[in-house]
């Protein structure tokens, strides 16, 4: 389908300059034709689901730090009871 509407964005010289460096490792596309690609692209749901996903990410983060140091714990543990265990007569 032809473009026939017209759309004007204003943006800095940067975000300019990025658009027009983004559309060139795009294939050469024109800064116009990666808009509309963008806009087509452009899912609302996916981009809530993005959101939720950087929360959980987050999440998992804390996690795992603490699920390490509890492991760390339990091998300290664990090694003073094989020590204790090897200096036990019998």
């Amino acid at each position: 389908m032809a473009a026939t509407e017209r759309v004007v964005v204003l943006m800095s010289p940067a975000e300019k300059a990025a658009l027009d460096a983004k559309a060139a490792s795009a294939g050469a596309i024109s800064a116009g034709e990666l808009i509309r690609r963008a806009v087509e692209a452009y899912d609302e749901q996916a981009q809530a689901e993005a959101e939720e996903l950087k929360g959980l990410l987050s999440l998992l983060a804390a996690t795992h730090a603490q699920t390490l140091r509890q492991l760390d714990l339990a091998e300290r543990k664990l090694d003073d009871t094989l020590t204790y265990l090897a200096r036990k007569p019998g």
